[in-house]
C-alpha cells in the first residue's frame, strides 16, 4: 500500500468516525480543537518574534526534509473540527510530504506538533534563558492537550496517521477513535 493510500484510508477512516459522534460530545471537543489552535498560533508568534521568520526564509526548511509521520490523528480531527477542507500531502516529492511551492501546507494553528514546537539552533541560540523557558511551557501545555485527546479516545496518536492507520486498521482493529460517546 502507498502512503497516499495509506493516507487516504485514514482519513477516511476518521471522518467516518468523527461523523458518529454525539453532537452534544462534539460540542465540548470543539472547544478542546480550538484551545489547541490558539496554543499552536502563540507558539507560532513566539518563535517568529524570536526571528524565527527570517531564519526559516533563508533556510528554505532544512527540518522540513521528513515528517510524513507528524501528521497525527489529533490534527486531523482539528480539521475536523473547524470544518475546514484537508490539503492533499504530496509523497511522491521526497520531502516532507506536507510542504507545497510557497512552504508548508497548512496554517499554524493546523500544523502538526513537531513542527510547531522544534526550533533549530539558528532561531534558539539568540534566545535568552527565560525566553527558552517560555517556549518550553507552552510546549508542555500543547502536549498536555495532545495526551488529553489521546486519553478521550483511548489511543495513542502522536505517532503520525499513517502509523494509526497501519497499526489500528491494517491490524485488525476497528477504531481509531475508540470512545463510548
Amino acid at each position: 500500500m502507498t502512503d497516499m493510500e495509506m493516507w487516504k484510508l485514514g482519513v477516511a477512516a476518521v471522518e467516518r468516525e468523527y461523523a458518529a459522534l454525539s453532537p452534544l460530545f462534539l460540542a465540548g471537543f470543539r472547544e478542546r480543537t480550538e484551545a489547541i489552535k490558539s496554543c499552536k498560533n502563540a507558539i507560532h508568534a513566539f518563535a517568529e518574534a524570536m526571528n524565527g521568520r527570517e531564519v526559516c526564509a533563508v533556510c528554505q526548511g532544512e527540518c522540513c526534509v521528513t515528517g510524513k509521520h507528524h501528521f497525527t490523528v489529533i490534527d486531523l480531527l482539528v480539521y475536523l473540527a473547524s470544518e475546514r477542507q484537508l490539503f492533499e500531502p504530496r509523497f511522491e516529492r521526497g520531502r516532507c510530504p506536507y510542504l507545497g511551492e510557497n512552504g508548508c501546507l497548512m496554517e499554524p494553528e493546523y500544523r502538526p506538533f513537531n513542527c510547531v514546537t522544534f526550533n533549530c539552533e539558528r532561531v534558539q541560540g539568540p534566545m535568552a534563558s527565560l525566553e527558552i523557558e517560555r517556549f518550553h511551557a507552552m510546549e508542555r501545555e500543547l502536549l498536555a492537550m495532545y495526551k488529553e485527546l489521546e486519553e478521550l479516545f483511548d489511543n495513542r496518536f502522536m505517532y503520525g496517521l499513517l502509523i494509526n492507520c497501519e497499526r489500528d486498521l491494517l491490524q485488525g482493529k476497528t477504531a481509531i477513535l475508540r470512545t463510548t460517546t
